[in-house]
């Protein structure tokens, strides 16, 4: 919640505030919200079900933060709901008018709506356009968070051919004559190896599923590589590769030891500390084909903000990591070790089975 975390956090009161007397449904809910959020920030100040004052009378708090966050001080209001995915099914718009009025009522500097369950799309465009932040908590084993976050996930498939290396030394190609990963050697260990991972590393970076590409690394210094013929002094190694796939939606839910979920911008926020993760009933070969993920799952490499966490699936046929891998990376100037591919063509996020 806040973004910094400082042993000098203050709490504060809005108007006169007062206890509920009466309990209500949903108290367990607000709780463990409470805790969630304390959790997250441990410096903060977190009450839970309290009323106060404000313009129009009193209005109830489910969960109030206060703290300071950048040497300011800062007050967060999350409203709880509760709800029931096939009884209420999610949260719409009509909360969010309504905490928008309150956000306005007791002047917080954020407002906070929180649901396990989701929210409609009116409700997510209306947050959105006001500034309102939905999110849901993650408790691996409390009962009071009756239902795990649900999320449809999107994995990759993809069949990767025809990788090819090439050797330069200045504008000079190195002849291989087709000579297999194998045969290359830096320091005794195949420089296919080295290849083969950074292909990996580049398929991870980019939500691409189809298309030919070619990365060009050059040394600093030059290298002494053994190739069939002998040994040839190389300041260029280079790769190309052609991928075909595509892109499967799955239902899965999201647990954690304790977290947040962002449901505006996807992402998860775990506790500092020892904390775990899980994607439960998930399967990289299952899922629904389709010819495209939503905008969100694209700008997942570029748009991960300090302590968010992403995560994405891929399968990846027709390349086997292989060890040792040779320390090349270290001779390689460093803008050519760079994994995120620059102008991909749109055509590339589109599945070859569309």
């Amino acid at each position: 919640m806040s973004a910094a975390r400082h042993k000098n956090s203050l709490s504060f009161s809005l108007g006169a505030e007062r206890s509920h007397p009466v309990s209500k449904k949903g108290q367990g809910f607000e709780r463990v919200v409470a805790e969630v959020v304390k959790a997250m920030d441990p410096w903060a100040t977190v009450r839970q079900g309290k009323w106060v004052v404000g313009a129009d009378g009193r209005r109830e708090m489910d969960v109030l933060v206060s703290g300071t966050a950048d040497g300011q001080r800062r007050t967060v209001l999350i409203e709880c709901k509760d709800f029931h995915p096939r009884r209420t099914g999610p949260v719409g718009i009509g909360y969010v008018d309504a905490l928008e009025s309150k956000r306005r009522d007791v002047r917080v500097d954020v407002a906070l709506m929180c649901s396990n369950v989701g929210f409609t799309a009116d409700a997510i465009r209306k947050a959105k356009r006001v500034g309102i932040g939905l999110i849901a908590v993650m408790r691996k084993g409390d009962k009071r968070i009756r239902f795990l976050v649900p999320e449809e996930l999107y994995t990759r498939r993809i069949k990767v051919e025809n990788l090819t290396i090439g050797l330069c030394r200045g504008d000079s190609p190195i002849q291989l004559d087709r000579a297999p990963f194998a045969a290359i050697f830096y320091e005794g260990n195949p420089i296919g190896n080295w290849v083969i991972r950074r292909v990996i590393l580049l398929l991870g970076a980019n939500p691409i599923v189809k298309g030919s590409y070619t990365a060009t690394h050059r040394l600093t210094t030059p290298l002494m590589l053994e190739v069939p013929a002998g040994p040839a002094s190389v300041d260029e190694i280079a790769y190309h590769f052609r991928i075909s796939g595509g892109w499967f939606a799955q239902k899965v839910t999201f647990d954690a030891s304790a977290g947040l979920y962002d449901w505006l911008r996807r992402r998860v926020r775990l506790a500092p500390g020892p904390s775990q993760f899980h994607i439960n009933n998930v399967d990289v070969n299952a899922g629904d084909p389709i010819g495209r993920p939503p905008d969100h799952v694209l700008s997942e490499t570029t748009d991960v903000r300090d302590g968010e966490m992403t995560f994405r699936l891929l399968a990846v046929d027709g390349l086997e990591p292989r060890e040792p891998v040779p320390e090349i990376d270290r001779f390689v100037r460093p803008e050519d070790l760079e994994i995120v591919i620059k102008n991909i063509p749109n055509d590339a996020y589109t599945s070859s089975h569309t």
